[in-house]
């Protein structure tokens, strides 16, 4: 069995505790909200970000779309999905060549799949980036990426 002294020594433990922590947590609540401590930077940071790169990427301006694909580069936000999709939705050249970069970075199989289904539908300049970044991660799948769609050899060859 516990002891009288244990027992009391446990319960001044546990008061003190709660006690301090409701202390503790009224003043971190008030300097938090007021924006008087850092620890409202570390709590808010991170959501500000995501918000700001998100209404960057749903953008009506070109330029802003841009730098959404820029900045999801930037902090290593591969979500290629949502990439695969945003390629086939975006009209502006320049983001679909930063969005490619993007999936490069990350690589995988389902990229090779995906540029099995848009190799067509792209232009001239998004299919010689294809063709490069087929080239620099997946060598051993070139000549039959090239037979498949046709591939100028010009364009293996230049580096």
């Amino acid at each position: 069995m516990i002891g009288k002294l244990k027992l009391i020594r446990i319960a001044f433990i546990i008061c003190t505790g709660i006690f301090a922590g409701f202390i503790l947590g009224k003043l971190l609540v008030a300097k938090t909200v007021s924006g008087s401590t850092a620890i409202s930077f570390f709590i808010t940071q991170p959501l500000y970000m995501y918000s700001a790169i998100n209404n960057k990427l749903y953008s009506t301006n070109p330029i802003e779309r841009l730098t959404g694909y820029c900045a999801l580069y930037e902090l290593h936000i591969i979500d290629q999905p949502f990439l695969f999709e945003r390629y086939k939705q975006e009209e502006n050249i320049a983001s679909k060549r930063i969005i490619l970069n993007v999936l490069a970075s990350y690589g995988g199989k389902e990229l090779l799949h995906f540029f099995d289904e848009v190799y067509e539908l792209s232009d001239k300049t998004l299919k010689k980036q294809m063709v490069k970044i087929v080239k620099q991660l997946y060598p051993e799948k070139l000549d039959s990426f090239a037979q498949k769609h046709n591939v100028d050899v010009q364009w293996i060859h230049t580096d």
